[in-house]
């Protein structure tokens, strides 16, 4: 398991930024599974929907993005990491404040300084999205 210092050793990420709370899982290069809780207390709910909270499609995005940054990361956060691309993502369903998602990354493919990556965000087991994306670093 790794906790909040270990992880801004691996990307350079840092709150109100991170979007990580523990990584749970890793297979440097390969695998990773990291965890965040939807935090009632974080102020982007009273706009968000004012009445109805729900955590931004891209926040989850930019979560499965730095859970691979985690990944990838092994010596440390690369000069420069970019996300590159977003890919076939799908919502299923919102996530609600005080809902734990569970984050795991796959690399796919890697070419050069660009990898290939698909994410999955879970609730309780439930999957709430899921999609590709293109992370480029140099």
């Amino acid at each position: 398991m790794m906790e909040r210092e270990e992880i801004e050793k691996r990307i350079p990420h840092r709150p109100p930024f991170l979007w990580i709370d523990r990584v749970e899982e890793l297979e440097a290069g390969e695998r990773c599974v990291a965890s965040l809780t939807a935090d009632a207390a974080n102020p982007i709910f009273a706009g968000h929907f004012p009445g109805r909270p729900v955590l931004p499609g891209v926040l989850m995005i930019e979560a499965v993005a730095q859970t691979a940054g985690v990944m990838l990361g092994e010596g440390g956060p690369p000069e420069r990491a970019l996300l590159a691309a977003v890919n076939r993502f799908k919502f299923l369903r919102p996530v609600t404040p005080g809902e734990r998602l569970r984050i795991e990354t796959r690399k796919l493919t890697q070419a050069a300084s660009m990898a290939y990556i698909e994410g999955t965000i879970t609730v309780n087991g439930e999957k709430v999205a899921s999609g590709e994306l293109s992370v480029a670093w140099g």
